[in-house]
């Protein structure tokens, strides 16, 4: 992708002012503070200007009064919400013609056009423009690429993802070179590019991830591995373990949505919430105040503005302060989204909430053979716990699995529940790894 010379100047200004802010966010948090503030007055002024929709519904209101939307709000006024004049469904045709065709550069104008890839209901739609690409690339190569470790070498990504955008194509330039694996092509297929391509950066989903690592397990790497980043999936500690001992690296993360640069890891391989990039509100979900679903305004985004957009994820707020030193929130794990909590009633006829790190824990402490799983909360009562392990195995894990249930249940007075097991993990209709899945 060649940019132009605005997009070098976007890019170039963009990139050393996400650096200069994470200098502020270690060395004086107050000053980012103050910047973080005048950037979101700022920014939601401009956008009042340009949307028709948030003309006619913030003009008058302070930031707190703003109402809250999702992707369903945010679909049915799409029209109006966005500043570039594109209708949803010339949109959504270009969307769905790339996906076909598998071609992800045709634009409209100078707009980029995406979709989501809808694991939380219906698709949505994406817009970005090319100043935003040049605004992402930059803040993405700021926060992830650390250029000592490179030196004169090139930098040589293995992306997988579902579906290309020029999104991701703009990180092409100067020593990064970005190849797109499409998940749609043969596992196999894959593989062997991988090979022929030797990356010294692998970025892809934990589901991914686990097949690369079973295919070099108990070899030597034929190619120098940097780095290893996972996206797109909620990155189970059961799978981060596993592909990190045959890989040989820690996996770091990137929490990247169509709704956003949202996280990455630190240098010290924790997690931080981009708050130079996303202004985040905490709508906290448990007593401890460390469980919150993320309400994000978009700093930069002008194309398709994001005020007080609720997401559907459920993330952990570390009480540790990280050892490099950013105020950036540090989040202990992406829990899983808000609506693969279970719902169970207890003896006192009331709907409680059971959150995915809970389930987590009774399957992965039940035995050490459980190096995959998957919990499914199919109805009101049933829930199925699928394995992968040897048959003698799968005996004794079903009997540490129920008692571990057992215990958790009983601590919210839970009493009337099924626990089915089956070693076999069925695939996930879109492809996506999903541990812990409510399906009602």
């Amino acid at each position: 992708m060649i940019l132009r010379l605005s997009q070098i100047i976007t890019f170039s200004t963009t990139y050393l002012q996400v650096r200069y802010l994470r200098y502020l966010s270690v060395k004086k948090p107050s000053a980012f503070a103050r910047w973080q503030k005048r950037r979101l007055e700022k920014h939601v002024k401009r956008i009042v200007k340009h949307s028709s929709y948030y003309r006619n519904v913030l003009s008058e209101k302070t930031f707190n009064d703003y109402p809250i939307i999702n992707k369903q709000v945010m679909m049915e006024h799409f029209d109006d919400l966005n500043t570039a004049g594109i209708s949803l469904n010339r949109a959504r045709v270009l969307a769905l013609m790339s996906e076909q065709e598998r071609d992800f550069s045709p634009k409209i104008g100078t707009v980029s056009v995406g979709l989501s890839s809808g694991t939380t209901g219906n698709q949505g739609v994406f817009l970005v423009s090319d100043h935003e690409v040049a605004q992402w690339a930059a803040a993405v190569t700021a926060k992830l690429i650390d250029f000592k470790q490179f030196r004169k070498e090139p930098i040589t990504i293995a992306f997988f993802m579902r579906a290309n955008n020029n999104l991701y194509e703009s990180m092409n330039k100067g020593k990064i070179n970005i190849n797109f694996f499409d998940l749609l092509k043969p596992v196999k297929e894959n593989l062997e590019r991988l090979m022929i391509l030797q990356p010294n950066i692998i970025v892809a989903q934990p589901s991914m991830l686990r097949i690369i690592a079973d295919y070099f397990d108990g070899k030597t790497l034929p190619f120098e591995l940097k780095e290893v980043y996972s996206i797109a999936e909620v990155l189970d500690p059961v799978d981060e373990m596993y592909i990190s001992e045959r890989l040989g690296l820690p996996i770091k993360q990137v929490y990247q949505a169509t709704e956003g640069f949202l996280a990455a890891s630190c240098s010290h391989g924790y997690l931080h919430l981009n708050e130079d990039v996303v202004y985040i509100e905490k709508e906290y979900l448990d007593a401890e105040k460390r469980r919150f679903v993320p309400i994000i305004t978009d700093l930069y985004r002008i194309s398709q503005p994001l005020i007080r957009y609720r997401l559907n994820d459920v993330l952990i707020e570390s009480q540790e302060p990280c050892p490099c030193g950013s105020c950036y929130t540090r989040i202990d794990a992406i829990e899983g989204r808000e609506d693969d909590c279970f719902v169970l009633k207890n003896q006192a006829n009331e709907m409680i909430t059971i959150f995915p790190d809970f389930i987590r824990y009774a399957i992965i402490n039940a035995d050490a053979a459980i190096t995959e799983y998957k919990v499914s909360q199919n109805s009101a009562t049933d829930i199925i716990v699928y394995l992968n392990i040897t048959d003698d195995d799968f005996i004794t894990a079903q009997q540490t699995i129920h008692q571990n249930f057992a215990d958790l249940f009983a601590s919210y007075g839970i009493t009337e529940y099924l626990l089915q097991f089956e070693n076999a993990i069925p695939e996930s209709k879109n492809k996506k790894l999903r541990r812990i899945e409510r399906m009602l």
